[in-house]
């Protein structure tokens, strides 16, 4: 056992996979934005980058889902994504909370 699974009981590869989904999901909303906001100022060059970067992003997530074993979203569309969606075998946050917190 290495010191970050010592640490929070998690291994480091999953710790890192799911920084990685996080982050490309995170950025697929960013771009998104970014691309709205091009698109209002009529920057379509601007706008068609955003939505490339948005695209590279989602599927960069795609793929750290499959790695965790987790599906993908049927559309391939990361908005489409609920963030409350537990992964498999989890337990819902509210149940894991310790009584009184």
């Amino acid at each position: 056992m290495d010191a970050g699974e010592q640490t929070t009981g998690t291994r480091d590869e999953h710790y890192n996979i799911v920084s990685v989904l996080y982050h490309a999901l995170q950025g697929a909303d960013t771009c998104d934005q970014y691309a709205l906001d091009a698109e209002a100022e009529g920057k379509h060059d601007l706008a068609d980058f955003f939505r490339e970067a948005q695209t590279m992003n989602a599927e960069l997530a795609d793929r750290a889902k499959e790695l965790l074993g987790i599906p993908s979203s049927a559309s391939g569309d990361p908005s489409l994504e609920t963030p409350g969606d537990a992964l498999p075998g989890s337990v819902p946050m509210k149940d894991s909370l310790a009584p009184g917190v």
